[in-house]
């Protein structure tokens, strides 16, 4: 039998015929309906196909649109449903990375082709601006910057799609919206305890707070005194309980209080290790207002702390740790870190740091080789009490016998007299 060159025919159970083709974007159409004979599954290809080289399923006038008058306008509707943070993100991934090489084309001529030689230019670029010094780490690649741009192209296309402003999404390279990304090496306890005594001593506390417990730099700059409450523990050690239901951050100088966390997942309650306990107590009762809405971390002049007002201090600190490549979220980083080595599962995990997938999570467990080698030696101990209690089982076996044998000889001599 002949292949068909456009398209697949199949028969159903039912005797009926169903009609699919695939997109260049590897995704499968199906017909929204089934028909009675094989000849009309095939004249329905026939036509969607015709229909595909002569753009008739589209609109013309938005796919006369250039990319950069979509994009705006993609923006605009968009700004309705993500928070301000995500619309700013957005704004700059298309002014900077997306409309320099796109942006006078029209949507129609936006094709697969077009798609690579983008990418390629952004990576070129990447590698130029690095050999010129305009990139402050030298090993930069560009390759998350433009994962990240890609992924934001192909939501825009897709939404083109959608409108009919295009037939197929031209973004259809495989593996491009991912990027192979270094693993963040996370701060030791002593490079926490060494960066917190070498920030001024109003942000000393919100080093261990962060490394402790997890929560994003919003998140922390959101926390207010009624956020934080003491409790005893089990054990009877007292330890803070942080209730995190809102985020505080500046975009472009303006400040935005008591914003959502970023996902749902984000709304949880925290609790600090004991040890940061009198640390966090004795931050609060010099830099904390007496108020429950006062903010538990503030700046110098008693607004909520910002990424400015710390980012030079926090590197001179990180300095003085040896530690020039960490990040402040990579005290995150390190507190999912350290939880995973304490045996926490992948849902506690998920719990603690507000993430609302496995792979977000399982993204902060690290399988150190000094983690490997303990769980080994756990394990090997593990083999060794489990041999013992056989060998203390079977030494129990011999004395009762030895101690019934005896008990019966005993008996028979006393008959026997």
């Amino acid at each position: 039998m002949k292949k068909r060159s456009f398209g697949k025919i199949q028969q159903m159970r039912s005797g009926r015929y169903q009609a699919s083709y695939i997109d260049s974007a590897g995704t499968r159409r199906y017909a929204p309906d089934t028909f009675s004979t094989k000849q009309a599954a095939a004249s329905w290809l026939s036509d969607i196909r015709a229909k595909l080289n002569t753009n008739s399923l589209i609109d013309l006038e938005t796919a006369a649109k250039t990319f950069e008058e979509y994009a705006i306008d993609w923006l605009v509707d968009k700004k309705e449903t993500v928070r301000p943070k995500t619309a700013l993100l957005y704004a700059g991934i298309i002014d900077e990375h997306l409309t320099p090489f796109l942006g006078a084309y029209p949507l129609k001529d936006i094709t697969p082709n077009v798609v690579k030689k983008w990418r390629r230019w952004m990576l070129q670029r990447f590698e130029q601006r690095r050999d010129l010094g305009d990139i402050p780490r030298k090993d930069t690649t560009g390759k998350t910057r433009t994962a990240q741009a890609y992924r934001l192209l192909h939501a825009i296309m897709a939404t083109a799609y959608r409108d009919q402003a295009i037939s197929l999404n031209p973004c259809n390279i495989v593996g491009a919206s991912s990027s192979d990304t270094a693993e963040r090496k996370p701060a030791t306890i002593r490079q926490i305890g060494v960066i917190a005594d070498n920030m001024p001593e109003r942000y000393s506390a919100l080093i261990h707070v962060a490394a402790w417990s997890g929560l994003r730099f919003s998140e922390l700059a959101g926390l207010t005194r009624a956020d934080v409450v003491l409790v005893r523990l089990e054990d009877g050690e007292n330890a803070y309980r942080l209730n995190v239901d809102k985020q505080t951050y500046r975009i472009n100088g303006k400040l935005y209080e008591k914003e959502p966390t970023k996902t749902r997942a984000g709304r949880r309650v925290v609790f600090l290790p004991p040890h940061v306990t009198p640390i966090l107590t004795e931050h609060m009762e010099k830099y904390t207002g007496t108020t429950n809405d006062a903010y538990v971390f503030t700046t110098g002049r008693g607004t909520p702390i910002n990424s400015n007002s710390l980012g030079k201090a926090f590197r001179e600190a990180r300095k003085a740790a040896g530690r020039d490549d960490l990040r402040f979220h990579d005290l995150r980083h390190t507190c999912a870190t350290f939880a995973a080595q304490t045996g926490a599962t992948t849902k506690e995990l998920m719990n603690l740091m507000g993430h609302s997938s496995p792979r977000a999570a399982l993204i902060y467990q690290h399988a150190t080789e000094e983690r490997t080698r303990q769980i080994a030696a756990n394990m090997s101990r593990l083999a060794e009490h489990a041999q013992t209690r056989e060998q203390v089982r079977q030494g129990l076996k011999v004395i009762e016998g030895g101690a019934a044998q005896e008990h019966k000889s005993a008996a028979r001599g006393r008959v026997a007299a």
